[in-house]
């Protein structure tokens, strides 16, 4: 009896700090959110109704209903809600939806390592990014990977990260990557992630 009693302190200990974790990683996704949309915006990379929100139960209802089909690299065709489900319950987690008015246009999840001793972050990982099958066209083509990695280099810098990595890249996609001033990390022939300095 007096262990169980000694864990259920702790996880009362536990409870209130991850809760405010959470809290404030949720204001950090915000705020790289409004940097992103700013961002864009400034470089005249889309149009004003550019909205970046979390991956939330509306968002899934919008997959549901307008996701048909898949890119025609064969690449993606998640089912997103089965990987925001296993998303790991930490606090420093960045499911991003990628709206232009009320089309969702695409979706990223990503996740920033553990805190270092000096309580930085090193790496901020985006492990899956998709954009919406067409038709109907979607407004934001050709502008989905760079608007996540936006997020993405935002939330890094909130974090403390050094860099950033685009897990398990789309080899046909690589160029672009590159072209974004990522380098790629082969191994057996695979290209396993690709990756770029926050602070070159």
């Amino acid at each position: 009896m007096a262990r169980r009693e000694a864990q259920d302190e702790w996880l009362a200990v536990l409870r209130p700090a991850y809760a405010a974790a959470r809290d404030r990683h949720a204001r950090m996704r915000a705020n790289a959110y409004d940097v992103a949309r700013h961002d864009a915006l400034a470089r005249q990379a889309c149009g004003p109704n550019l909205q970046f929100t979390d991956i939330d139960a509306y968002a899934l209802e919008r997959w549901a209903q307008s996701w048909r089909g898949a890119h025609p690299s064969g690449s993606g065709g998640w089912k997103w809600p089965s990987l925001v489900e296993s998303i790991p319950h930490r606090a420093a987690v960045l499911p991003v939806a990628i709206w232009y008015g009320e089309d969702l246009c695409g979706l990223a999840i990503g996740r920033a390592s553990r805190r270092r001793f000096n309580r930085s972050r090193h790496t901020v990982t985006l492990t899956h990014l998709e954009r919406r099958p067409e038709p109907p066209n979607v407004p934001l083509r050709g502008h989905v990977a760079d608007l996540a990695v936006g997020v993405a280099r935002a939330y890094g810098e909130a974090v403390g990260a050094r860099r950033l990595r685009l897990l398990n890249p789309d080899r046909n996609l690589l160029p672009y990557y590159e072209g974004m001033g990522f380098r790629t990390i082969w191994s057996a022939g695979i290209p396993r992630y690709c990756e770029k300095e926050l602070f070159p």
